[in-house]
């Protein structure tokens, strides 16, 4: 009896040994498998009066942006593996065949890593006083998917955000002003033309 204690007892420490092992080696593997959160992007907001006024573009498709320079903010989110890099392709397109690509490496200025919010200013390549159509698509060229639709909860690679774009109308008193200002350089050119003449004569 006392030969079948101490052998139970030895399969115990025995197999409680082993399963620790096997704890220590699934935990082990886990932590070399485990992979970086991967990055995606969100909020893009388009900024309007001098930055006072933020527009979701996302949440408002269509609506009408003013302005020769379009500011649009964008968070940037997740990690990046050791040492990797991406590439965050941001292209504006209006529908007269205005183009503009820009293209920032992540991590940006090669260290800062996200989370963080990129300002990426668009000079509108058609300029006009009544609205055009414009998109503008965001994609991480190395993610995929990179951006979760908000209302649907969709992963996708790449969004496409669409809206107008207008050059703001002067007002009445500044083309009155411009005028003026007009006049009165003329009036002084012709002044100075008559005073020149009367001297040659």
């Amino acid at each position: 009896m006392i030969f079948l204690t101490k052998r139970t007892h030895y399969t115990f420490s025995n197999e409680v040994k082993i399963r620790i092992l096997l704890l220590a080696i699934i935990l082990g593997a886990a932590a070399t498998v485990s992979h970086a959160d991967p990055l995606t992007f969100s909020n893009v907001i388009a900024l309007q009066n001098g930055g006072n006024t933020s527009i979701n573009l996302a949440a408002n498709p269509g609506v009408t942006l003013t302005g020769s320079q379009i500011t649009f903010t964008i968070d940037v989110t997740g990690t990046l593996p050791p040492a990797g890099t991406d590439t965050l392709s941001v292209t504006f397109q209006d529908s007269q065949g205005g183009l503009v690509v820009q293209q920032f490496s992540i991590p940006l200025f090669g260290s800062v890593n996200p989370p963080f919010t990129l300002f990426v200013t668009i000079d509108v390549p058609t300029l006009s006083f009544s609205a055009i159509p414009a998109t503008l698509t965001v994609d991480l060229l190395n993610s995929n998917p990179d951006f979760v639709i908000p209302n649907t909860q969709t992963s996708v690679n790449s969004a496409t955000f669409t809206f107008n774009v207008v050059q703001p109308v002067p007002e009445p008193a500044t083309l009155t002003m411009f005028a003026g200002g007009i006049s009165a350089v003329l009036f002084r050119i012709r002044k100075s033309r008559k005073k020149q003449k009367s001297c040659t004569l």
